[in-house]
């Protein structure tokens, strides 16, 4: 090889280097922007699947602090094929696995490990194998393993590279210091037996939408829900049965709701929907949506298995340049609950004047 050929090549490597690190410059941006658990989570995975050029990617995260375990969540997962018995398969935080990234916190390819007797024969590689995974990348926060990233083979068939593998690694620690934030904030912020958001933060947001729209001259609603006769329902099967309905009636919020609109628990079984940017008809349309799909659920009896099912009734109010405060919207959105429950309840109704 000539001087020249070889002064090429340094010169090529350094180029990708600089290039890796202005892009981890770039991610690490894009990752600490956000304090959403859910598109953080997304965020990672897709760019994951771009700079590795696989078409499989998914992440192991702790459910719930200190529970000793990572999980699979469904918006984890990407390109892998999977029964709900191998989604629901757990690492143990004192897996050997875990403890050897602990001990050495980088990417390693899945021949790696094949080479190693401690590793290669324990029950987590066995699964991991099956699912496909050719590499494995641990998230750290604080040196300490809070995840565990996936990933595929290539879409060239090509092996992993070293600069690539200290790419994931650099990337991983990234992910795993902004993943560590989210999840502190969602905890901050999120009922944790319904997963919507708390009245503070109710309050917050909405004061914000309602300045924006002062400024901007935007649209914005606000969805007030209650559960029918809850409290009979509560006295007849029991205040467990009672969460499990709150549960199931706060995921069709929380489905129902699109990213930029805001779940929340206004207080006991009334539950609400600020929508920035949409039109009361919209917003009309929204509630009957959620209306129906509660409706028609069955909520089953933890006590004795039985179907339970229950309606719900909605209000509806929008923003008004004359509104001084979250007191003037959220009162009008109450009063049409109020008219939705004793005009027959079951229905939802946008407040006239």
């Amino acid at each position: 090889m000539s001087f020249k050929e070889n002064t090429d090549i340094v010169f090529e490597h350094y180029e990708k280097k600089i290039y890796d690190q202005k892009q981890l410059l770039e991610i690490s941006r894009a990752l600490n922007s956000t304090l959403d658990y859910k598109y953080l989570i997304d965020a990672i995975l897709n760019i994951c699947l771009a700079q590795l050029q696989t078409l499989h990617a998914a992440m192991y995260l702790e459910p719930e602090i200190d529970l000793g375990l990572f999980k699979l969540e469904p918006q984890s997962i990407k390109g892998f094929e999977l029964s709900t018995e191998e989604q629901n398969y757990e690492v143990k935080i004192d897996s050997p696995l875990i403890h050897y990234f602990e001990e050495k916190p980088k990417a390693i390819t899945m021949d790696q490990i094949l080479q190693m007797d401690s590793l290669k024969s324990i029950p987590d590689i066995t699964y991991l194998r099956k699912m496909g995974a050719e590499i494995l990348v641990p998230l750290n926060a604080k040196g300490k393993v809070n995840g565990l990233l996936v990933l595929g083979d290539k879409m060239t068939s090509e092996e992993f590279l070293e600069d690539e593998k200290e790419f994931m690694t650099t990337l991983a620690n990234l992910a795993g210091i902004a993943v560590d934030n989210a999840r502190l904030y969602e905890l901050a912020t999120v009922d944790m037996m319904t997963g919507l958001k708390i009245h503070h933060y109710f309050q917050t947001k909405l004061k914000e939408e309602m300045e924006r729209c002062r400024k901007k001259g935007t649209k914005l609603c606000l969805l007030f829900t209650d559960v029918d006769h809850f409290k009979s329902f509560n006295d007849t099967y029991g205040h467990q049965a009672g969460d499990v309905v709150l549960i199931e009636v706060a995921k069709q919020l929380i489905n129902a709701g699109q990213r930029h609109h805001i779940p929340a628990r206004y207080g006991g079984e009334e539950f609400c929907l600020v929508m920035p940017g949409a039109s009361e008809e919209e917003a009309m349309a929204k509630g009957e949506e959620i209306r129906k799909a509660v409706e028609s659920m069955v909520v089953k009896n933890p006590n004795d298995g039985s179907d339970l099912k229950v309606t719900l009734s909605v209000g509806v109010s929008s923003f008004r340049p004359t509104d001084r405060n979250n007191k003037d919207l959220i009162e009008r959105a109450d009063k049409a609950l109020y008219q939705a429950k004793h005009s027959g309840r079951n229905r939802t109704i946008c407040y006239k004047d």
